[in-house]
């Protein structure tokens, strides 16, 4: 991932596979990942595909500069689109995208703040549909 690191791993808490209690990585059950090391070498890249609704399948969650995800990567790519982010898209809300997103802001009469809200997503045409 171009904005951190995520284990493929097991648990000693399994009754937690399927819940938001870890920091990103993917938790299986111990049997699981001792079956599945028998077929997949160590360092074997993985893509992990966000389902249906792509980086946004939980909504649209308030992006403040820190953050990292999939959310913040397709806002890059969207600026950059616009030619506001001159950056590298990787996922990270750094300082490049703060100057991107203020002046994104000001040019399309929004309140200036370095948040990403629903008012943000609205002007950059991201809209959640089924």
């Amino acid at each position: 991932m171009p904005w951190g690191r995520y284990g493929i791993h097991g648990t000693n808490r399994p009754n937690s596979i399927g819940f938001a209690a870890s920091h990103g990585c993917i938790r299986m059950r111990n049997k699981d990942v001792e079956d599945l090391y028998r077929y997949v070498k160590v360092g074997t890249p993985v893509t992990i595909w966000g389902g249906i609704f792509g980086p946004f399948g939980n909504g649209f969650r308030i992006l403040l500069p820190g953050d990292r995800g999939s959310d913040v990567y397709e806002v890059q790519k969207r600026l950059k689109r616009y030619g506001y982010y001159h950056g590298h898209i990787d996922g990270i809300y750094g300082e490049g995208m703060k100057a991107a997103v203020i002046q994104f802001r000001k040019d399309h009469n929004l309140s200036i703040t370095h948040n990403i809200d629903h008012e943000f997503y609205k002007a950059l045409e991201i809209q959640l549909f089924e």
